[in-house]
């Protein structure tokens, strides 16, 4: 009869374990957050962005972001777009972002210029870690009026501030 009350005695239920959501701020610096003036192109919004990650071949880079983003728009909300890739050679993600209050066209933006880009390229062999990054943004600026407050800022101090501050309160 041992075996029927081993059999019958409640086990404690296993609890799941909460899944890791990487924070947007722990894959940024001050130097990897560019503030742009007026008139920018998108391209040269992205050239700069890639030149402040550590990459092998930034050239790879910008051709990989710019073979994307022709597949089809990495815009994901009004204002904020999310240029991103994957790419041989990379250990982890690396991400930047870049801010012009003023927007930059984009022929994919429905009137809407771009005034928030986060840039972030992934190991081509790690694709959980790349959908991981892109869920962790993408809640990130599900707050309401983000964008608008990052484009009123004026640092990348302040930036980042901000966008820990606002990854606490998720």
């Amino acid at each position: 009869m041992k075996w029927l009350n081993k059999l019958t005695k409640s086990t404690p239920k296993k609890t799941i374990s909460k899944i890791k959501v990487p924070l947007v701020s722990s894959y940024l610096n001050e130097k990897r957050i560019v503030f742009f003036p007026a008139g920018p192109s998108k391209r040269q919004v992205l050239g700069n962005l890639i030149g402040t990650l550590d990459l092998k071949d930034p050239t790879a880079a910008i051709k990989a972001i710019l073979a994307r983003e022709e597949m089809g728009s990495t815009i994901i909300a009004s204002g904020l777009a999310l240029p991103h890739a994957r790419m041989e050679g990379l250990s982890k993600i690396e991400a930047a972002i870049g801010i012009c209050p003023t927007g930059v066209s984009d022929p994919h933006d429905g009137g809407n210029p771009i005034r928030v880009y986060v840039l972030f390229l992934g190991p081509a062999d790690n694709m959980k870690e790349h959908l991981s990054f892109l869920s962790s943004v993408s809640a990130l600026f599900q707050k309401e009026g983000f964008v608008d407050k990052l484009t009123k800022l004026a640092s990348p101090q302040g930036v980042l501030h901000a966008i820990r501050q606002s990854e606490k309160s998720n």
